[in-house]
């Protein structure tokens, strides 16, 4: 070369480049996220690695979640090597485990090790939800569905009461599996839905990353009259602002659209 060049941007990630990091069975974030992605931004998906659990109890289910906690550093530093701008976090029932101040202080140790290692952050998913709701100031009284065992539900419920939410009902799929999570149903999604509305309810939130929601989520809020919030759609708004990238999607339910 005659000449040097001044290297700087993503080619296709000029705006900013996302790493997504997920656990290694789930299909419905990377999907999901390239629905609503803008020109500009490139995802980065790394893995951390799992096995395709059967979850048959809720000795099961925790025993996923804590898997999934147990290979979180290594896949963060893993996805860091990529020297993304920002690191989002597509997994969620771990990040409400046992409310808010260990969700708090989980988030501190990542995002530390994302400034280190690369200068970023990183996106949570209970503080992402946290943020979301937050544009909703008359919001109080929620509906929760997931695709989680009730062990996992429960701790939805703590971390919503710690941050000043009150959730009316609860609904899970009891999927037996992470990776059976994305097989299930919209029509059994929306039945679930069905059983944690009501007048009394402000919102309808989704948990479980795996468990495809984003474009159904817009379909119910034109229904239902209500804010629908899916935690794809939540994680992917809290990095996009959170990096200066103000673009309106619609599609996907209000947040994005209006937020």
């Amino acid at each position: 070369m005659s000449k040097a060049y001044a290297y700087g941007a993503d080619y296709y990630g000029y705006r900013r480049k996302f790493a997504v990091l997920v656990p290694t069975t789930n299909t419905a974030v990377e999907a999901e996220y390239h629905l609503m992605k803008p020109r500009g931004v490139a995802l980065a998906t790394r893995g951390c690695v799992i096995p395709p659990f059967k979850v048959e109890s809720e000795a099961d289910f925790v025993h996923m979640v804590e898997a999934i906690g147990a290979a979180t550093e290594q896949g963060l530093r893993d996805a860091l090597t990529c020297r993304p701008d920002h690191v989002i976090f597509g997994y969620s029932a771990e990040t409400f485990w046992d409310g808010k101040e260990r969700s708090d202080r989980e988030f501190r140790k990542y995002n530390d090790i994302a400034q280190e290692v690369a200068g970023c952050n990183i996106t949570f998913g209970a503080q992402a939800v946290q943020d979301a709701l937050a544009c909703y100031p008359g919001v109080r009284k929620i509906g929760v569905i997931t695709p989680y065992m009730p062990v996992g539900d429960g701790m939805v419920v703590k971390f919503m009461g710690d941050i000043g939410y009150e959730v009316l009902r609860i609904a899970g799929h009891c999927s037996p599996g992470p990776v059976e999570i994305a097989w299930e149903p919209f029509g059994k999604t929306r039945q679930l839905v069905r059983e944690v509305d009501g007048d009394d309810a402000d919102l309808i939130l989704q948990a479980g990353t795996n468990l495809y929601f984003v474009e159904l989520a817009a379909q119910l809020e034109r229904e239902l009259g209500k804010p629908v919030l899916a935690i794809n759609a939540i994680t992917f708004w809290h990095a996009l602002r959170n990096n200066g990238i103000p673009d309106r999607l619609d599609g996907f339910g209000s947040l994005l659209a209006e937020h």
